[in-house]
């Protein structure tokens, strides 16, 4: 298996150059044979590109996101990635979407540690499970139920993954919830699919700033594949299973109720108030 990770990064202070040593060193022991396509937002420190660079890791592509499209938020950072990773034709089997989680304020250091010590070190372990298991598309740690009779403020763009019209390429709806702070793995299948559906529009569109949590990894349900989310009860406490398999039956995709049953850990996540940390922090 070959993979690579998509990496945005955002440092505005010396004081969290911290935060990106700490990402560099965990690709280094953990990540070392992967491919790194660096989106680096535009209002970062001028010397990031350079301490990304002295790591030695393989990295095929770093650039700056363009002003125009910065969205206050790691999605612009994530779209710059992306769009060399287009650009260099390359394909991958796991696709590590990481960015520097605490990178703009230290309010949740404690997060940015837990995902380094129980998810980027689970590396191979959550390789291995996604290649052996039949229709996972993604892997996430911790996530928030979809709220049926909210208002959502996030926002579409060119295809339609957040509004759940059906179509022959999307054919299912979303899945119930969301992953948080924006960091997961997204398999071969339907990264290739969403990278087939989009176009320069895409790349050359100001995104909505929760694009990448709220919007993005709806590809993998939206595409017909099962988004694993490893701790059963979300950020709220509300017991996700239940949601999963209402996911399941709209879509008559009964080969995957098991794995909503199989969600490997029970725990409630200490979370700051608001429920949740957002991903532009």
């Amino acid at each position: 298996m070959k993979s690579c990770i998509i990496f945005a990064c955002t440092i505005v202070s010396k004081q969290r150059l911290v935060v990106l040593h700490r990402f560099l060193e965990s690709f280094k022991e953990d990540f070392a044979d992967c491919d790194i396509f660096v989106g680096v937002n535009c209002v970062s420190l001028p010397e990031v590109e350079g301490l990304i660079m002295s790591y030695g890791l393989n990295i095929v592509s770093m650039s700056r996101c363009q002003d125009h499209l910065y969205t206050q938020s790691d999605a612009s950072a994530y779209q710059t990635a992306l769009k060399d990773l287009t650009a260099s034709g390359k394909r991958y089997d796991n696709y590590w979407f990481l960015h520097t989680k605490s990178g703009v304020n230290d309010h949740s250091d404690y997060l940015r540690e837990w995902y380094i010590e129980s998810f980027l070190k689970n590396r191979h372990s959550i390789e291995s499970f996604m290649h052996d298991t039949p229709g996972i598309g993604s892997y996430g740690m911790l996530g928030l139920e979809f709220d049926k009779d909210r208002q959502y403020n996030e926002s579409d763009c060119e295809i339609a993954l957040f509004d759940n019209k059906l179509t022959d390429d999307l054919p299912c709806t979303h899945s119930n919830f969301f992953y948080i702070h924006t960091l997961y793995v997204i398999g071969k299948e339907p990264m290739e699919k969403f990278l087939g559906l989009i176009s320069d529009l895409w790349y050359n569109s100001k995104l909505d700033r929760y694009y990448f949590e709220g919007v993005f990894p709806f590809i993998v349900s939206r595409a017909g594949y099962f988004p694993y989310i490893e701790n059963r009860y979300s950020c709220s406490g509300l017991d996700l299973q239940p949601l999963v398999e209402e996911w399941v039956d709209a879509n008559n995709l009964e080969s995957y109720r098991e794995y909503a049953n199989a969600f490997k850990t029970n725990f409630t996540f200490h979370q700051l108030n608001p429920p949740y940390v957002n991903s532009n922090t």
